[in-house]
């Protein structure tokens, strides 16, 4: 019995000495990769966010400090001040803490306040420029901070929907409807709504730049609603989703945008549990989002033990897209069911984001993987040093 203990135990050892030693002769090669360049184009850039976790609480700090009270709310407990803290807004919060000295205490004390200013404050630059600062409290946008799933699906989400406030990942950012934006004459034709109904829904100032999704940049001045506010709004005024149909059928006459209403009134595509959404047939040939990205931006994620996770991308997929065509089809048919179509699939898995314990299962059975590193050994207990990019 001691005997296979021993022979099991110096068998790990060899095979993580092994990973050492193809890691110190491969000091250049990584299994995995931050969010590609390519992928940011798409995105919201924020290149200039406040470098100080205080963000703007020092702005007229000799006011705050003539001010030593905060009057009926210093009879509060500081549990009681911390939760009512984390029921304000953004720009609520900075106001507060400009009020007193006590106020940018509490502020400056405030966990969830400073977690969101210190691990993301590209993303509160980005809500103060698109005009959502007040749009979500500082608990909520801290609860998504400390998640990792995407709000639609298992996979991680490395993404933030801003007018939602949820986490999202490429692939649902990319196909679900939920995560689309529109113009509010559009939004007014499919979903039934009067311009008054508009006014009930929070608009995104969309950050004028270029989006990738097309050569033009996005022009000054344009302002959109979220699909998803939109809809449920549209529920609300009408009734019931039929009657919302009949109201898109009376005001949409061109077949294009008939089509383009139906997908945008469907419910998301579910998948059942231990399913993977990528791998479910297709939902035909989609509108275009010419939106794509305008709402959303890079978010970390905040694990209980206070690691950062902002996804790790795979090389193996990357090589496998590169290859798809010379791909053999026994590999093909292992990775793509027979009703989905193969490049799709093959797109979706290279731009996914994964968290690192994902990563290092998914590299176990990646083909691309496999290509890239086939001397590296698997197994259910081994640690992978290679995989995760340097500095994790």
């Amino acid at each position: 019995m001691h005997s296979c203990t021993f022979t099991r135990t110096s068998q790990l050892k060899r095979r993580r000495q092994k990973c050492r030693t193809l890691l110190r002769s491969r000091r250049d090669f990584c299994l995995s990769y931050p969010i590609p360049s390519y992928l940011l184009i798409f995105m919201i850039k924020i290149t200039d966010p406040p470098n100080s976790p205080d963000l703007a609480l020092v702005a007229d700090r000799a006011r705050i400090d003539r001010v030593s009270s905060l009057g009926i709310l210093d009879r509060l407990p500081p549990e009681i001040m911390s939760i009512v803290l984390g029921m304000l807004d953004i720009q609520s919060v900075v106001r507060f803490a400009r009020v007193s000295s006590p106020g940018n205490s509490c502020v400056q004390s405030h966990r969830a306040y400073r977690d969101l200013a210190t691990f993301a404050p590209q993303v509160l630059s980005a809500l103060g420029r698109v005009g959502l600062i007040g749009l979500h409290s500082v608990a909520d946008l801290h609860a998504v901070l400390r998640t990792e799933r995407c709000a639609a699906c298992v996979e991680f989400g490395a993404f933030l929907f801003l007018p939602t406030g949820e986490r999202c990942c490429w692939e649902c950012l990319r196909y679900n409807p939920s995560f689309r934006m529109l113009l509010p004459n559009k939004a007014m034709r499919v979903f039934g709504l009067s311009q008054r109904h508009l006014e009930r829904l929070p608009t995104l100032h969309v950050i004028p730049g270029g989006y990738g999704i097309s050569a033009d940049p996005a022009p000054e001045n344009c302002r959109l609603v979220s699909v998803q506010a939109a809809k449920a709004l549209g529920l609300e005024v009408h009734g019931s989703a039929s009657k919302l149909t009949q109201a898109m059928a009376r005001r949409c006459r061109s077949a294009r945008l008939s089509v383009e209403g139906r997908f945008l009134q469907s419910e998301p595509v579910v998948a059942s549990q231990g399913q993977d959404l990528l791998l479910l047939p297709s939902q035909g040939n989609l509108s275009n989002d010419e939106y794509f990205g305008m709402a959303s931006i890079p978010f970390p994620s905040l694990s209980k033990s206070g690691r950062i996770e902002d996804g790790l991308w795979c090389r193996g997929c990357a090589l496998t897209l590169r290859r798809y065509h010379l791909l053999p089809r026994d590999v093909l048919a292992a990775v793509v069911p027979a009703n989905v179509e193969p490049q799709r699939v093959m797109i979706g898995l290279e731009r996914r984001a994964r968290s690192k314990e994902a990563f290092l299962n998914h590299v176990k059975s990646c083909y691309g993987a496999r290509l890239l590193a086939p001397d590296i050994p698997t197994g259910n207990r081994w640690h992978w040093p290679i995989a995760v990019r340097r500095g994790d």
